[in-house]
């Protein structure tokens, strides 16, 4: 407990102020003197936990004793609820159940705990219905419009433990088993798929809340889902404290977590891996509902904010592995979302599509392809340290074209550090949403190997709004054997300075093979080098009505190494405020030098006859 020191208050509200707080420290202290209430599943309420007993009264008549308790001077007491080891069998046999089978409201400092995950299983019975039912025949409706919600058709499972406006619980050591293979399903009930209540956990409206060892698997829609609705604004310095911890969320039907509200969740290295995989056999198709995601943060009337992702997997969903979308031009409602040490694998769908603000990838590894990135530069999306490859899973080529698909969507993005691999696919397609400088993606100490055997035809690599900095290499890779020349476009045409390397920056084409098309020429910041390598070749666009411009600042060096070339086609300014280098062998049309333009200390060095170009 934080320490609490009153201090000296002037005026009628000070004095008000420092005894409400000293009543609640005298509060605390008073729950913290009371006796730890202890009950047990099966000697209190009953239950018999051997899987073939229906244990659904046992588990709400516990909900309903620790709501009751909840009312009275004693519900601010600690209690622990005891699961001993054990299946317990629930869920309702009739047309459709309403009520959540453990729903807790207003209860406080309360563990539930169960011996362990192994061991320790609440599973629904086989043969319960989800989905569209017609009432009258309880035969699987399928409607047929896309957008159905007609109540009367509705036949939801409910929510196995749900918490509302509850404070300081925590659930501990169980499975819960939505057991959807043996579901009775019926016909697509909302948007798409069956939108219908059919959770493992749903947290309300509560504070403090932590779920650890848990394996929540199987359900007709969300493992998890967090809707608080309790921060005033995205910048609320009030965090609600929602923890997952060393939990596994998989095979559920919608989501492993849904966060559509909350300010301050943090899930440490948990698993939200294979929604929309599991295959009903009378279907001979999965259970999937849109968007069939890993993590979906989308918040509905509120506010997602100080979110922390840490060492958890997001691996082969039906929908993406993280899903974050935005939609109208609207104030931002999500901030500081920080995904660290995590594993984004897009195998039949992408590994990552963010369109709301303030999100930043730390030491990430991303597997298949990342797509749009934030529309606003202000709450620009970041990478820092993440490696991006187009790595198979189990057989299966990783999603997409290329690993970063940004198709004028977004502002600002930036890389820091970060590695790109590309073993079949192409690297990136990114291009700024608009063509100020503002705009342009940012490239920081990047790495960019070309590992292909041989890539699809109809695809490029494109980065026509960037600035970089540090030091970035493209390399090829050891398997790449195509003897294709390989384009990189760099730059916008029609957009002077939309490819640029900033003072101090270093760029290195390294990678033979390849030519690295300026549509808008290149600018080379203060004291910045490019090295262009063998069997590379740096070529400015020869655009309609515009002149191919290359700039080499004050102390900037441009080198062409031996076997690499540099092609200016007529009418190309190059004006050479550092220093242009022509290795011994390197390529460039010698009509061109003609036409260099030196300025300040500016100089040309050619260290042999060049070659014309072939």
């Amino acid at each position: 407990m934080n320490n609490l020191c009153l201090k000296y208050f002037i005026g009628y509200k000070g004095v008000k102020w420092a005894i409400g707080a000293l009543l609640l420290l005298l509060s605390g202290f008073a729950a913290l003197a009371q006796p730890t209430l202890h009950k047990d599943l099966k000697k209190d309420f009953g239950a018999v936990g051997d899987g073939r007993t229906n244990d659904q009264a046992a588990f709400q008549k516990a909900a309903d004793f620790f709501n009751q308790r909840a009312k009275t001077p004693a519900g601010t007491g600690r209690a622990v609820l005891h699961l001993p080891a054990g299946t317990y069998l629930v869920g309702e046999p009739g047309f459709g159940i309403r009520d959540d089978l453990f729903q807790l409201n207003d209860c406080r400092n309360l563990l539930i705990l169960g011996d362990d995950s192994a061991t320790t299983e609440i599973r629904y019975a086989d043969s319960l219905r989800y989905g569209a039912f017609d009432p009258d025949t309880r035969l699987p409706y399928e409607a047929p419009t896309a957008w159905f919600t007609d109540r009367a058709y509705d036949v939801g499972l409910s929510t196995c433990i749900s918490l509302q406006r509850c404070e300081n619980v925590e659930i501990a050591s169980l499975t819960l088993n939505g057991n959807s293979p043996r579901l009775l399903v019926g016909g697509h009930w909302g948007d798409t798929g069956i939108q219908l209540a059919a959770d493992g956990v749903f947290v309300s409206g509560s504070r403090f809340i932590r779920l650890r060892k848990l394996a929540v698997h199987h359900f007709g829609r969300d493992g998890i889902q967090v809707l608080n609705h309790l921060a005033k604004s995205v910048a609320d310095p009030v965090q609600e404290g929602i923890v997952l911890e060393n939990s596994r969320f998989d095979y559920n039907g919608r989501q492993g977590l849904s966060i559509t509200g909350v300010n301050g969740l943090r899930a440490t290295n948990c698993s939200f891996s294979h929604t929309g995989r599991v295959v009903i056999p009378s279907l001979n198709k999965p259970l999937y509902s849109n968007p069939g995601a890993g993590i979906d943060i989308e918040p509905e009337g509120g506010y997602a904010a100080n979110v922390r992702l840490e060492s958890c997997r997001l691996v082969d969903n039906a929908g993406q592995a993280l899903v974050s979308d935005r939609y109208g031009s609207g104030l931002p409602t999500t901030k500081n979302i920080v995904l660290r040490d995590c594993l984004l694998w897009g195998v039949s769908n992408w590994s990552a599509w963010v369109r709301q603000t303030d999100f930043l990838f730390e030491n990430c590894r991303i597997y298949g392809a990342f797509v749009t990135g934030c529309a606003l530069a202000k709450y620009a999306t970041r990478f820092v340290g993440c490696i991006f490859e187009d790595r198979p899973y189990r057989g299966e080529p990783a999603y997409g074209q290329h690993l970063v698909y940004s198709n004028q969507e977004a502002r600002a993005m930036s890389f820091t550090n970060c590695r790109f691999v590309g073993t079949r696919n192409y690297l990136l397609l990114a291009v700024p949403a608009a063509p100020d400088s503002a705009s342009r993606f940012r490239l920081h100490d990047c790495a960019f190997e070309m590992d292909n055997a041989e890539l699809p035809l109809g695809g490029t690599d494109q980065l026509t709004g960037v600035v970089f900095s540090g030091n970035t290499v493209f390399t090829n890779g050891p398997h790449r054997t195509d003897s294709l020349a390989r384009e990189i476009v760099l730059g916008r045409a029609g957009v002077p300075g939309s490819a640029e390397v900033a003072a101090r920056g270093s760029l290195q084409l390294r990678a033979p093979g390849c030519r690295y098309r300026l549509p808008a020429g290149l600018r080379l910041g203060q004291a910045s080098s490019v090295i262009v390598g063998a069997s590379s070749a740096l070529v400015l666009s020869e655009q309609t009505g515009q002149q191919p411009a290359l700039y080499i600042g004050p102390k900037a060096r441009l080198t062409v190494r031996q076997g690499g070339a540099l092609e200016l086609p007529p009418g190309t300014r190059l004006t050479v405020a550092g220093e242009l280098v022509l290795e011994a062998g390197a390529r460039v049309d010698p009509a061109a030098l003609a036409r260099v333009q030196t300025v300040g200390r500016g100089r040309l060095r050619v260290a042999a006859p060049s070659k014309v170009k072939n």
